[in-house]
């Protein structure tokens, strides 16, 4: 069993990838909850961590990353560090400020304590626009200093089946066992990929929606498997809203079997704009504008809605009294599942975690004839690779 050190835990996304569920409760549905032990999950956000208790077995550490130190996270004799550092230093957003903002103050104590304790095996998330920044760099140098392996790349739920975008950057690092790769119809590979600059230029990613044309490589679930049947009339959205930013919303049909949701950010229900996607819900929304186009009657979705399209599983609970905008907060500020469990099965320990790693969980789905479960083939690399330098551009 590996022991993980959950860092910038959140409500425990990578917990959640791994199977953990609390002693007495419902399984985690499609993974291997003896997979791992979280010896400690460590996060600022009170609010995030009551969440996380309510879900997952193994202590919760509130504590400010800024002054981590080495010594600190030795005593954990964790196998797996796992990390997704505050991403508005790479951000349009954030000014992407790169390692002067003060925000990515925590990210470098880890990587010294990271360089001192030089646990086995590293998984680190982020947005696209971490690619090539200076934090990259820094945090690159350490690792082929440390003679880690390392695999990165660029990689999006709806590539995995899922109808929601919400493409980000992934690295995994080992300095005990190769790292392998699920790949399409074969064997798994055995040489890690790394982006070269070519790929972190490509448009799209960051905080907001992704609309790439990328296909799904696995068969897409349909977005109403994630739609609850019955919601809350406090989701619809005012008409006025509907009106003022009509031509801006990302809607959604659930009827429609090609949907895919946009991104969904921390945003989500304040921000009316780029912060998640609408669902449709009839077409009598109010007048229109001068044209005299009826308004489209629209919801938002709701956070358990949210959490099922990143892949949490339906025995995950929210607590009772946590608000709404509360639970947007927490769930956009989470992992998206099924890229997570892929990009862990190539650590040594939890390459067996493979057959359902690469798909969504979400609600209950349907019974249906079984599909491939390998993710899309990562490019091969050479030997000899190119340092990135170029940020990602982020839709405008």
């Amino acid at each position: 069993m590996i022991r993980v050190l959950e860092l910038y835990c959140g409500i425990g996304g990578v917990a959640a990838a791994l199977g953990m569920h609390r002693p007495g409760g419902a399984e985690h549905d499609g993974a291997d909850s003896g997979a791992a032990e979280i010896v400690a999950a460590v996060d600022l956000d009170r609010t995030a961590l009551a969440v996380y208790a309510a879900n997952f077995p193994g202590p919760t550490v509130p504590r400010n990353l800024d002054r981590a130190a080495a010594g600190d996270l030795a005593v954990h004799r964790a196998d797996l560090w796992t990390m997704s550092p505050p991403c508005q230093p790479y951000t349009r957003r954030g000014l992407r400020r790169d390692l002067e903002d003060p925000r990515a103050a925590s990210f470098v104590a880890l990587v010294a304590a990271l360089d001192a304790v030089r646990p086995p095996y590293l998984f680190l998330e982020n947005v696209p626009g971490f690619a090539g920044s200076r934090a990259h760099a820094l945090l690159r140098e350490t690792l082929d200093r440390a003679g880690y392996e390392v695999g990165e790349r660029l990689l999006c739920p709806s590539e995995l089946g899922s109808p929601n975008r919400r493409r980000r950057f992934y690295l995994v690092a080992s300095r005990e066992g190769r790292l392998t790769w699920p790949a399409e119809g074969g064997p798994r590979e055995d040489r890690p990929p790394r982006l070269e600059p070519a790929e972190v230029g490509c448009p799209g990613g960051g905080q907001g929606d992704d609309r790439r044309g990328t296909g799904p490589t696995l068969p897409r679930r349909p977005l109403a498997d994630f739609v609850a049947s019955h919601a809350d009339p406090e989701l619809t959205v005012a008409a006025a809203t509907v009106a003022a930013y009509r031509h801006a919303l990302d809607v959604v049909d659930a009827a429609d079997p090609a949907a895919v949701t946009a991104c969904f950010t921390a945003a989500y229900g304040r921000s009316p704009v780029r912060s998640g996607s609408y669902l449709r819900i009839g077409s009598d929304g109010g007048p229109g504008d001068s044209t005299g186009e009826a308004l489209p009657a629209l919801r938002r979705f709701s956070p358990r809605e949210v959490l099922a399209l990143l892949g949490f599983p339906a025995s995950y609970r929210l607590p009772p009294e946590l608000s709404r905008a509360t639970g947007w907060r927490l769930a956009g500020n989470s992992l998206s599942l099924p890229p997570v469990r892929a990009l862990l099965t190539s650590l040594p320990p939890l390459a067996h975690l493979g057959g359902a790693a690469a798909e969504a969980t979400g609600p209950p789905r349907p019974a249906r004839a079984a599909a491939a479960t390998s993710p899309a083939p990562l490019r091969r690399r050479g030997a000899t690779l190119r340092r990135l330098t170029a940020p990602v551009a982020e839709p405008g």
